[in-house]
């Protein structure tokens, strides 16, 4: 099906490449990325995305972060799953011209001045958080420290359940993975727990958190290792004789094992004649 100018257009602006070099993490970038071309959009309503396995070769991620993207942004609306069907873009609110415009003249503006581009996203982002809070423009002289403890400790709060629910999801997609200890200053007591408190239940979960995510990515990759390994001994089982591959090891809950035998035992051995077998 040919495609018209219009739609050749948006499909050359299109891309889902990031920078293992940079500093932000290789998630991050994807779900800017995507996020931008919904929001100028190259990317529209009802667009078909990527399935997971294609997002993470696009882009030379491994596939448990592509997973994780695509969870995120379905988390905000931007996209939807579909069962059967795949994964499509959310229609956007708003106006996508004006942002492509302010998009433009901002990073023409950086490039003008020779600003670094990653300086510029914290600025913009610190700038947001500080306009938050433009309503109490007048500082308090009076504030009630009572009540301060009482809004931070909310807001501590908060932010530990947005962290144990992606805790959770990491726990949710692993079965292997080990459910996280319980953290002290978690466990019920007869008292209103301290800002402290909840500071330092927020650092162990946040600590919980990077460990689940490296182990992840570590997995991932041996996963993808193993995937690779059983599609090599499909395509070539003469070139991989003898070997064994554990479905476990590709990300499978099962006890299957795929191995390379001769067929019809010692006759295909001497004849050369090799097959993969899938055992449970």
């Amino acid at each position: 099906m040919l495609l018209s100018a219009e739609e050749a257009e948006r499909a050359a602006l299109v891309d889902f490449s990031v920078d293992p070099g940079a500093e932000l993490p290789l998630g991050t970038q994807l779900t800017w990325k995507i996020r931008s071309m919904i929001a100028r959009g190259v990317l529209r309503g009802d667009d078909r995305l990527p399935s997971v396995r294609e997002l993470a070769e696009f882009s030379g991620i491994n596939v448990n972060t592509a997973r994780a993207v695509y969870r995120d942004l379905e988390a905000d609306g931007a996209i939807h799953s579909e069962h059967g069907r795949g994964t499509f873009v959310t229609e956007p609110e708003g106006d996508r011209q004006s942002i492509d415009a302010l998009v433009r003249s901002t990073l023409e503006g950086a490039r003008d001045r020779d600003v670094d581009l990653l300086s510029l996203a914290e600025a913009i982002w610190a700038a947001a958080s500080a306009a938050a809070g433009a309503e109490l423009s007048e500082p308090r002289h009076d504030r009630d420290p009572d009540l301060d403890a009482k809004t931070l400790r909310k807001e501590l709060r908060q932010q530990i359940a947005r962290i144990e629910r992606e805790v959770a999801a990491y726990a949710r997609h692993d079965r292997r993975e080990r459910p996280p200890r319980r953290v002290p200053s978690a466990v019920p007591t007869a008292r209103v727990a301290s800002v402290e408190d909840l500071q330092r239940t927020r650092s162990e979960l946040i600590d919980r958190l990077m460990h689940l995510r490296k182990e992840a990515e570590r997995r991932g990759a041996a996963e993808q290792r193993a995937r690779s390994h059983i599609e090599d001994m499909v395509d070539d089982p003469a070139a991989h004789r003898g070997e064994v591959v554990t479905i476990a090891e590709a990300g499978h809950s099962d006890r299957t094992t795929w191995r390379v035998v001769p067929r019809y035992g010692p006759l295909g051995a001497i004849l050369g004649w090799w097959r993969v077998e899938a055992r449970s």
